[in-house]
């Protein structure tokens, strides 16, 4: 079996997976702020995010997202493995951004997970071994194999976790909450709705409050943000599905066809076919 003391670290763009013990310094300083994190235990550690310690017991997971921070220098001395990894390289279909892009990560809080039946021997053959068979077979084998293992991770948990469909709207919460709550909103309801006053109503603070805080923590007005996304799912139907340009612009929430092609070539100068045949 692999041990994790003497895994090699594997990185790709986009993809990192370390050994607790193998962690190199400069990552433990720079604390990856736009990576979702995946901790697996295999034995009982604690991890603070944001000032908060989480007691974590052996063949247990925890799930947090961008933006967070997480001390990261007492995983040395346990048993486990980090698994990061950003929003460009997991998202490749509309269901993977909608995994990445709810309560797993967006929630209030980080999710634990405790699976007894995924423990180290099983976590190394699905996970660690095939990872590093797959970095000798070079880059393009690499990231498909290290997508579907990030896949596999995610989920089961995803779909216990929105089962209810329902996130927590504290009272208090901090802008980066805030904005990550926006996100996950976005990515559930752009379709129906891509204006600023809807969201804001859900999240329970004005228009202009929600645009200001998203301009200081991401530098992008709360309309810009929503329009990125409908973008994003957009042109992944014109790329990646047989779906007539009509149809598209009908999944999307157009009532015209001709808003939509409209709409296409205002955000990227192309319309929709040139995009499909490019």
């Amino acid at each position: 079996m692999t041990n994790p003391d003497k895994l090699d670290n594997m990185t790709t763009a986009g993809f990192r997976f370390f050994a607790f013990r193998n962690i190199p310094d400069q990552d433990i300083e720079q604390n990856w702020g736009d990576f979702f994190r995946i901790f697996k235990t295999f034995e009982p550690i604690d991890i603070i995010v944001e000032k908060e310690k989480y007691h974590l017991r052996a063949n247990q997971m925890i799930f947090v997202g961008p933006g967070r921070f997480i001390d990261l220098s007492n995983l040395r001395v346990g048993r486990g493995y980090l698994l990061c990894f950003t929003a460009a390289f997991y998202e490749r279909s509309l269901e993977d951004t909608a995994t990445i892009h709810s309560p797993l990560f967006f929630g209030e809080r980080p999710v634990l997970y405790y699976d007894s039946c995924f423990g180290e021997q099983v976590f190394n053959q699905q996970i660690t071994i095939r990872l590093g068979r797959a970095r000798m077979q070079g880059d393009y084998i690499f990231d498909l194999v290290a997508h579907h293992c990030v896949e596999s991770l995610l989920l089961d948990v995803y779909h216990e976790v929105s089962a209810g469909d329902q996130m927590p709207q504290p009272k208090h919460t901090t802008d980066i909450g805030l904005v990550n709550h926006f996100s996950m909103l976005i990515h559930k309801h752009c379709r129906e709705y891509t204006a600023v006053q809807f969201y804001a109503d859900q999240l329970h603070v004005t228009a202009r409050k929600l645009t200001d805080i998203c301009l200081a923590m991401t530098g992008k007005t709360a309309k810009s943000m929503i329009l990125s996304v409908l973008l994003q799912q957009a042109v992944r139907y014109i790329k990646h599905t047989n779906l007539s340009i009509s149809q598209i612009s009908y999944e999307m929430g157009f009532n015209d066809e001709s808003n939509f092609r409209n709409f296409v070539k205002r955000q990227t100068g192309h319309i929709p076919r040139a995009l499909r045949e490019s």
